[in-house]
C-alpha cells in the first residue's frame, strides 16, 4: 500500500476509533448508576468486592464463573466511589475497545466506513441480547477480538516467517489464555485459534520438531491462566472446589427443558437474525473481493463464528448474554455488505441496521428498568434492611446486590440466590440445598428478601415451601416493592423468635 494512502487510512481509522468511543459511552450512559441492571453483574461487584476484604471465591463466596472474572470486578473496587458507576464505566471502555477491534479486524475486508458501521452494530447488539452492563462477554469479547485480529495479522497476508507466526501466535494464545479466564466458553475459539496457528507453522517450517515446540509454547500459554489460577488454590488447600466449580459442577446442573431451549433460542435468533443476514449477503455478493486481504480474512472470520457457534450451542442453555461472543465474528463478517456499492444497498443495510439497533436497545433499556427497578427501588430497599440487621440478611429471592449496598454479612456462601432456589441447581452446586437453606434458617437471619413472581416455574417448591413456612412463622414484611411480572418483599424476624 503506498505510504500517502496507508496514511489516509490510519487517519480514518483514528477517528473511527473516536466516533466509536463517543458512542459507546452516549449509548451507555443511559443506564450509568443503576445497580439493578442484571443480576449476574451485582453478583460479580459483590464477590470483587468482599475478595479485598479476605473472601475466596468458591470456598466462601460459590460461583462457577473463572477467578479472572472476579478479579477485574476486583479491580474496579480499587477505583473507589460507589462501584456502580465504576464498573459500568470500565464495562464501556471494553465494549468500546472491543467495538474498535471488530473495525481493524474489517477494515481488511471493507472500507473504513463500513468497518466502523460494523463497531457500532456491535454496541447496539450487545446490549440488545443483555449487555448493556458488565455482563462477562463484555469483558472477555475484548480479549477474543485482540487474539483474531494477532490472528488475521499472521495467516491471512503474505506468506509470514516461522518467527513471525510464532511471536503472533503467542499473542494470540496469551490473550486466549486470559480471555478463558473470565468465561471458558472462549475454549473452542481458541481451539479453532490453535488449529489455524499449528497448520501456519507447518506451512511456514515443514519439521515435526518446529511443529510440536509451537505447538507446547502455544498451549502453555493458553493453559497459563488458569494453571496459575489452580496452583493459588492448591497454595491455599482449596484445588478441590476450585476443580469441582470450574470444570465439575457445570456438568450436575439439570438442564432446561425443551420448551425453554427453543424459547431461548427463538430469542436468540430474533436478536441476531437481521445480522445474520447482512453476513450471508456479504457471503453471495462478495464485495470483500475489492480488497487485497479481504478473500482471506472473511474466509478466517466466517470459520472464526463457526466455532463461536459451536461454543454457544454446546452449553444448551441459550440465555441471551450467551450469544454475545457471537457478536465479534458476526459483525465483522456483515462488514464487507456495508461497503457493497450497486443501488447503494451497502449504505441502506447500515443504516436499517444502525437505526432498528438503536430502537432495540433502547427498548432493552425500558423493558430492564421495569422488570428489576433501579436505584430508586434499591434505595427503598436499603433503607428498610440496614436498621434492622441485628443478624445477616439472607437474600432467598432477589438481588445480590442487597449484600453489598446494605454492607451485610452472608450467613451462606451461596450468596448467588439461584443456586439455592432454582430447581435445575439443586444437583450442580455440591451440597444439598434443602439442608443448606435449613442450616441458614436455623442462624434466624434478621431479615429475609423474597420475591413474588408471576408463574416462575424455576423456583424449586420445596425450597420455597420450607423458607415460606418459616416467613409465616417467625417474621413480618416491612416493605413491598413492586416491579413488572415480581414484587420483591422485606421481611423483619418478630421479637422473641
Amino acid at each position: 500500500m503506498p505510504a500517502k494512502l496507508e496514511s489516509h487510512q490510519t487517519r480514518n481509522l483514528l477517528i473511527a476509533a473516536v466516533v466509536i468511543l463517543v458512542f459507546a459511552f452516549a449509548l451507555r450512559s443511559l443506564q450509568f448508576g443503576d445497580p439493578m441492571i442484571n443480576i449476574d453483574e451485582n453478583f460479580y461487584l459483590l464477590v470483587g468486592d468482599r475478595m479485598l476484604h479476605g473472601a475466596l471465591p468458591y470456598a466462601d463466596i460459590w460461583d462457577r464463573k473463572p477467578v479472572g472474572l472476579f478479579l477485574i470486578y476486583a479491580g474496579i473496587r480499587l477505583l473507589g466511589g460507589s462501584g456502580i458507576l465504576e464498573y459500568q464505566v470500565v464495562a464501556t471502555l471494553f465494549a468500546a475497545g472491543t467495538a474498535i477491534l471488530i473495525t481493524l479486524i474489517a477494515a481488511r475486508m471493507a472500507t473504513v466506513a463500513a468497518a466502523t458501521a460494523a463497531g457500532l452494530i456491535y454496541l447496539l447488539m450487545l446490549g440488545v441480547t443483555g449487555g448493556t452492563g458488565g455482563q462477562s462477554p463484555v469483558f472477555y469479547n475484548l480479549f477474543v477480538a485482540g487474539a483474531a485480529l494477532a490472528m488475521i495479522a499472521s495467516t491471512t497476508g503474505p506468506a509470514q516467517s516461522s518467527a513471525t507466526i510464532r511471536r503472533l501466535g503467542c499473542v494470540a494464545m496469551a490473550l486466549m489464555g486470559v480471555a478463558m479466564q473470565v468465561k471458558y466458553t472462549a475454549l473452542f475459539e481458541g481451539v479453532f485459534f490453535g488449529i489455524v496457528l499449528l497448520w501456519h507453522s507447518w506451512k511456514a517450517a515443514p519439521r515435526p520438531g518446529h511443529l510440536a515446540a509451537d505447538a507446547l509454547l502455544w498451549l502453555g500459554l493458553a493453559l497459563a491462566p488458569t494453571l496459575a489460577a489452580l496452583g493459588y488454590y492448591a497454595w491455599q488447600h482449596q484445588a478441590a472446589i476450585f476443580i469441582y466449580s470450574n470444570f465439575l459442577s457445570i456438568g450436575s446442573r439439570s438442564g432446561l427443558s425443551s420448551a425453554e431451549l427453543f424459547i431461548n433460542l427463538g430469542q436468540t435468533w430474533i436478536a441476531l437474525h437481521l445480522a445474520v443476514f447482512c453476513v450471508i449477503l456479504s457471503v453471495l455478493l462478495e464485495p470483500w473481493r475489492r480488497f487485497a486481504r479481504g478473500p482471506a480474512t472473511f474466509r478466517f472470520v466466517l470459520a472464526w463464528l463457526a466455532a463461536a457457534v459451536f461454543g454457544y450451542l454446546i452449553f444448551g442453555t441459550y440465555f441471551d448474554h450467551y450469544a454475545e461472543p457471537l457478536l465479534v465474528p458476526i459483525t465483522a463478517a456483515a462488514a464487507p455488505l456495508f461497503c457493497y456499492r450497486r443501488y447503494r444497498a451497502g449504505l441502506l443495510a447500515a443504516a436499517a441496521m444502525l437505526i432498528v439497533g438503536t430502537a432495540a436497545y433502547a427498548a432493552q433499556v425500558r423493558k430492564i428498568n421495569a422488570r428489576h427497578g433501579g436505584a430508586a427501588e434499591l434505595a427503598q430497599m436499603v433503607a428498610a434492611i440496614k436498621p434492622r440487621l441485628t443478624n445477616c440478611l439472607f437474600v432467598f429471592n432477589g438481588d445480590p446486590i442487597l449484600y453489598y449496598s446494605t454492607g451485610s454479612c452472608i450467613p451462606t456462601r451461596y450468596a448467588f440466590p439461584t443456586h439455592l432456589n432454582l430447581r435445575r441447581e439443586a444437583d450442580g452446586i455440591g451440597v444439598d440445598p434443602i439442608a443448606e437453606l435449613r442450616r441458614i434458617l436455623a442462624g434466624k437471619p434478621s431479615v429475609i428478601v423474597d420475591s413474588i413472581e408471576e408463574d416462575n416455574n424455576d423456583i424449586a417448591p420445596e425450597a420455597q415451601a420450607l423458607v415460606r413456612a418459616e416467613l409465616r412463622r417467625d417474621y413480618h414484611p416491612v416493605l413491598s416493592v413492586p416491579a413488572r411480572y415480581k414484587r420483591t418483599v422485606i421481611y423483619e424476624r418478630n421479637a422473641g423468635a
